[in-house]
This record gives C-alpha cells, structure tokens and sequence, in this order.
C-alpha cells in the first residue's frame, strides 16, 4: 500500500509507504503533527478524514464519540493510506516541555575534544521537537547542561548532540563517564532556531565548530521537506579536525542538487587567528567579519537568502551588526548561541 497525504489547512504533503502509520511518515516528512503516546492510547493525535480511504494498522483503546466518528475522525498513529487521502490536521506552532528519562545508546568520540552523544527515548514516550531547538541534558543532578540537538525530528527516539569536552566541566567530566544504558533526564524542547515553513527563499547556514550540530538538525529537515530552492552551508572550524562531519556532508552534495558546501578553518578566514587552545572572543569576531565578507562578495543579494547563524556570542553579533548596517531584513536572519 502506498498514498500520498495531504494536510489541511497547511496544504503540506508526504507519502506513507507500505504499513508505516499516517502519523509516523509525517515525522518523517518533517511534520511537526500533535501527538503523545503514539500507541493508540492518548488521542492526541486524532484528526479528521477529509476524503480517501485509510485502514487500521493497530488497536487502539481511546474511545471517540459519536460525533467525532460521524466527522471522520481518526487517529493518525492506528492508520495508514490506502489511497490518496486529505487529512484536516493542525501542524503544531509550538511544542509544551517534556520530561524524558532517557537512556544513552551510543558515546562516540568526534573529535579529542568533542563526543557525539546518542540518546534513545521510551518507545512510548518519543521527543517531540523542531529542527534546531535545544534541550536540557541532566546528569542524575549532579550536573547539567543545555545543548542543541543535532539529529533530526524525523527519527524523534533516537536523539543526538554534539558536544565539547571542556577541562575542568564538571557537565563534561560526567559525560566522559556515560556508559551504554545510563540515563540523561532530558528537559525540552526550547528556542526558535527553527525554520521558517512559510518561506521559500534560499537559505544559507553559518555554523561555527559544533555551532554545526543545530544546522545539521535544520539541513536534514529542510531536505526532509524538499521546501527550499538552495541550501548552502559554509562550516567553519578552529582547527582542521573540527570538520568532524565532513564525509557526511559531503554525501548530501551527492544526494541533493540544490544543496552545497564551504568548509573552512578561522585561521584561512583571518591569518593572525591562533586556534591553539581554542579561539577568543576577539579572534571569533575577525573570523566572522572575514566569512561575512567572503559570503557577500560570493551573493550578489543576501536579502534573497533566510541566514541562520550558529556559534559563539561573538559570531552571532558580529553577523546581525553586519546584516543590518547592510539593509538585511530583520525577519530573515536567526541564530543561536553554542560552545
């Protein structure tokens, strides 16, 4: 079985292949849908059938009215497509706080000093999130931090971050320490680095060392949503090794025409930058001027483009100073703050 649904009023659409439910290849569109337990239990996730036809893949106990099955009420997680169907459902604007005790699946490290963190929610509980939003990570209490998610809502069991290992942290000692089935209580989601659905310009991303971790969430949805004519990344590192993704970023230039690449190291951008030991406040602002110009003169109009910025609070001043003494649209521009 395969259809194609289509969202109203959003007019958003996506397939379902084979027994995938209507609701789990719409997180995998991207589509930020209403939903709880995903197991037919919680009816946060019902919606009405507008036309087509539709058949349950699961049992579920919630128990609808009279009226809402007359509606033709369903609920998203129970059913899939058998035809081409139009579904009324609200796409959500903004996502309430959760509290997820989650278990670590995987540490990996990325770099000497930044490890990839792999967590995996309750099956019956899954992160709800928009790409590029953060969350607080909580170790047993005995430290936490808040950190970007890097993996994309598509997959929202299966939860990722980037993280920088910083000498005498007492968040980085007790990450060093994670074994495979630990918990970390996850509190979230937060922020609106997030992207624009209404808009359909061109997008350029400047991330920062793991200022990359955020972009990489936004990429994988944008591709995800195949919403944007051009997607160009340029990737900015302290040091060579700070490229720590490189070969997976270099895939998508394989897999997506519209999308493109720009690795870059500080010291290429501005000469004197001294990246032993990490860059300082002052070196990461020359290092910003120095992309914002090469940007400029590579984009004959920036006001064509959204600009999402990702780095340390330098990087983010520099950038908006330098948008806005040059006409940039104000509505255009977003950044978030990272190590």
């Amino acid at each position: 079985m395969a259809g194609l649904v289509r969202l109203q009023p959003s007019d958003h659409h996506f397939h379902v292949d084979g027994n995938d439910s209507i609701l789990d290849a719409a997180l995998q569109a991207g589509l930020p849908l209403n939903y709880g337990c995903s197991n037919g239990n919680c009816g946060l996730c019902q919606a009405r059938l507008l036309s087509g036809e539709v058949g349950k893949i699961s049992h579920h106990d919630f128990v609808f009215g009279e009226a809402e099955k007359s509606m033709g009420h369903i609920l998203l997680c129970s059913y899939t497509a058998v035809s081409d169907v139009v579904i009324e459902a609200q796409e959500s604007a903004a996502i309430s706080e959760q509290h997820i005790t989650t278990r670590v699946k995987k540490l990996t490290a990325l770099t000497s000093d930044i490890v990839l963190l792999h967590l995996q929610t309750p099956r019956t509980q899954r992160l709800r999130f928009l790409a590029g939003q953060s969350v607080r990570l909580d170790l047993d209490g005995e430290a936490s931090a808040t950190h970007p998610i890097a993996s994309c809502p598509c997959d929202d069991r299966n939860i990722q971050f980037h993280i920088r290992l910083i000498a005498d942290d007492a968040f980085s000692q007790r990450i060093e320490s994670l074994k495979p089935a630990n918990t970390v209580q996850v509190m979230g989601p937060f922020g609106d680095f997030t992207l624009n659905n209404r808009s359909d310009r061109s997008i350029l991303f400047l991330a920062f060392d793991t200022g990359f971790a955020p972009v990489k969430s936004l990429i994988e949805h944008a591709m995800q949503l195949e919403q944007s004519e051009n997607l160009h990344l340029y990737w900015i590192a302290d040091a060579e090794e700070s490229h720590y993704m490189h070969n997976l970023v270099r895939s998508w230039i394989d897999v997506f025409d519209s999308f493109s690449y720009t690795p870059l190291n500080a010291k290429d951008l501005y000469p004197r930058a001294d990246p032993a030991g990490g860059l300082q406040a002052d070196a990461w602002q020359d290092v910003s001027q120095a992309l914002l110009r090469q940007v400029s003169a590579e984009h004959d109009k920036l006001s064509d483009f959204d600009i999402y910025v990702a780095g340390p609070d330098p990087v983010a001043r520099v950038a908006w100073d330098f948008l806005v003494q040059n006409g940039f649209p104000q509505e255009q521009f977003k950044s978030i703050l990272t190590c």
